[in-house]
């Protein structure tokens, strides 16, 4: 796990690599990669890198970054980890590659002069990558499969610039700061910008599974190397309870023990759910010196599960640390949050983890396993069956109501029911032919975006985005993001059902860019790796392969994974009532009781936001909420996290 960063002249006649701006973005990343960096810098073809290291595996001199061949002829930057490098590394000293290091960075290295950029199907493992291959004169950066972790990137000033954070990019004198009024817009909604957009204007982001290329011409393209939709199983197999139960356990027991490979000491965070439990469980199958972690909230007893957490930890003998913080910590947290978010996750779990992360770390602990992506997978949000039972009926009433009709219900629904925002946004999709659903968490739904007119501005067109994203329809419109995915998945699997396109539009949005970049944030912001054994890509493709009757099944969510669980973890563990990873910023708004307000002014004295944001809107909000009126912690939360940015460079 560490930090890349780099430049490439696209167009410029006269331009020089300049190790001093290298050095300005590494320095921005150095809870990235604490013990060291490197520069690698060539005049001749107009391209500079630099690496930051946190020591994962091979913790000598010899396996840092940028790291070469013996020619020098290919260079290779990775942030992140390929777990299988032992295995491709025999396969690959069996075609004759020698190697000097015992680095999975070496691996790629080989596996590019063997295969090409054809290499990356061969790698499992969580990477944002950058190769540069001399020869060709071509450049490569990389973002894994999942999107497990971040590779932001710019085109300005003729120049192509690339970093693991966005804040190494303001080191750049050609890289001009300004908000993209169509990305904040999108974020009210989703929580996280959509890739390929950053809040920033010119700021992009790679989407998960894509790789940008850059030829010997000098010319941008961009790839999708990967598709998660695959059909490997036979389909009577698939119908088969035991079966689909055995596979579970064979591939994420297999997911664990790659993701335990380290040369540093590893943990799990453990919160007492089924997620964590399971990873400590099978963890516990492969060492008696599993190291267990969990935060809590000292005045938020209601999103506590330390007891919980405690039974499992006693149950398999582990090391439990534990911390509890308040909501002083975390507004004195609140700023650095920011820093280090990049750009806005409106996502209060930002906070416990950073805690939890940190308390880790203290503990001499490098590497830990998250239980993200398990819920998504398999059905495991109430939300997720709210939506199944809707579906059904609204779907079918969609074929037989005119549409007329269904206009008219909804809006006579949304007259009698003004605060049951969800539900109006439901059947507003319903009566209009529109997607019903978007994502597993939102904030401002569209009706509440026109109706209370949050944001002022609106965005302009994007040449990058249609070139990244072809016909993607850029318009102050979140559905629109939603039905770019499922127009593809229609692509991909004519005959998908309406689970399994949740499934595909959190593994295009929510996970990468909400759920997967809150842990990797939080965990540098530590110097601490974050590894996620339910997104192996192999149990990913077969938990989408799994049929609907298996996930939520006689109204239970997430039913095979269960299943899958008995006999590896407690029964009272298994089926215990769900409670979540929160924190309590519904009372933190309020000021009430045991909570002090830190956090009620932090939306004032914010004047730069005034020409994007309707502060009078906002305000009345907040009120709305003190007095009790309309719950709107997740919509101020998301308002207050956005605002805690810079408009303009600094």
């Amino acid at each position: 796990m560490c930090g890349i960063a780099g430049f490439c002249n696209l167009s410029r006649n006269s331009f020089f690599i300049d190790e001093v701006l290298l050095e300005k973005m590494q320095n921005t990343m150095v809870h990235r990669g604490p013990d060291g960096y490197r520069t690698w810098m060539c005049q001749k073809n107009q391209i500079g890198l630099v690496h930051r290291r946190l020591s994962i595996i091979d913790l000598s001199q010899a396996a840092f970054q940028p790291m070469t061949d013996e020619q020098s002829s290919v260079i290779v930057c990775c942030n992140g980890e390929i777990y299988n490098h032992p295995e491709l590394r025999k396969e690959l000293e069996g075609y004759g590659h020698r190697y000097k290091t015992n680095s999975d960075t070496e691996t790629i290295v080989h596996a590019y002069k063997q295969w090409g950029i054809d290499c990356l199907h061969k790698f499992e493992g969580m990477f944002a990558i950058v190769i540069f291959d001399r020869i060709k004169n071509e450049l490569y950066l990389v973002r894994d499969r999942i999107g497990i972790k971040p590779c932001y990137f710019s085109v300005q000033g003729g120049v192509l610039s690339f970093a693991s954070e966005i804040k190494a990019l303001w080191q750049l004198p050609w890289i001009e700061k300004k908000i993209n009024a169509t990305a904040l817009y999108h974020y009210l909604t989703f929580l996280a910008t959509p890739a390929p957009m950053t809040l920033y204007e010119g700021v992009y982001k790679l989407p998960s599974s894509f790789y940008l290329k850059v030829d010997a011409q000098r010319t941008i393209s961009f790839h999708e190397w990967y598709t998660p939709i695959v059909c490997t199983e036979n389909q009577n197999d698939l119908h088969d309870e035991q079966f689909c139960i055995e596979k579970i356990r064979t591939l994420l027991r297999e997911s664990i023990q790659k993701r335990m490979r380290s040369d540093v000491p590893f943990g799990v965070f453990l919160s007492g759910g089924i997620d964590s439990s399971l990873n400590v469980a099978l963890m516990s199958e492969c060492t008696d010196n599993v190291k267990t972690f969990n935060v809590s909230f000292a005045d938020g007893p209601e999103f506590s599960e330390v007891e919980w957490a405690r039974k499992v930890s006693n149950h398999f003998g582990t090391d439990h640390h534990e911390i509890v913080i308040t909501e002083k910590e975390a507004f004195d947290f609140f700023e650095k949050m920011v820093h280090h978010q990049d750009e806005p996750i409106g996502d209060c779990v930002c906070i416990p983890l950073y805690y939890v992360s940190k308390l880790l770390k203290d503990a001499g602990v490098t590497v830990v396993q998250a239980g993200e992506g398990a819920d998504e997978l398999f059905c495991g949000y109430d939300l997720y069956a709210q939506y199944l039972n809707w579906s059904s009926l609204l779907r079918k009433t969609q074929t037989i109501l005119p549409q007329c009709v269904r206009r008219t219900g909804a809006g006579m629904f949304a007259h009698f029911f003004p605060h049951r925002g969800n539900k109006i946004e439901l059947l507003h999709n319903w009566a209009n032919n529109r997607s019903l659903f978007w994502s597993g968490a939102t904030a401002f739904t569209e009706t509440m975006k026109r109706k209370k007119t949050i944001t002022k501005k609106q965005g302009v067109y994007d040449p990058m985005i249609e070139k990244i994203y072809p016909g993607f329809v850029q318009d102050a419109d979140s559905h629109v993001v939603a039905q770019y995915h499922l127009k593809k998945l229609k692509t991909l699997d004519p005959q998908a059902d309406f689970l399994k396109q949740m499934t595909y539009l959190e593994l295009k949005q929510r996970l990468p860019e909400l759920l997967l970049m809150r842990v990797d944030k939080m965990t540098m912001a530590t110097s601490v790796e974050g590894r996620v054994p339910f997104l192996d890509h192999k149990l990913v493709e077969f938990a989408l392969q799994v049929p609907k009757h298996l996930k939520y099944k006689n109204g239970e969510t997430k039913y095979i994974l269960k299943k899958a669980c008995e006999g590896i973890l407690p029964h009272n563990v298994i089926y215990r009532k769900k409670m979540g990873f929160a924190a309590p910023t519904n009372r933190w708004f309020e000021g009430s009781g045991l909570f002090s307000g830190y956090f009620q002014n932090m939306l004032h004295n914010k004047p730069q936001w005034r020409e994007y944001l309707n502060f009078g809107v906002i305000q009345n909000m907040v009120e709305e909420h003190r007095k009790g009126v309309i719950p709107f912690s997740d919509q101020i939360w998301a308002i207050q996290n956005v605002m805690g940015y810079d408009v303009k460079q600094t």
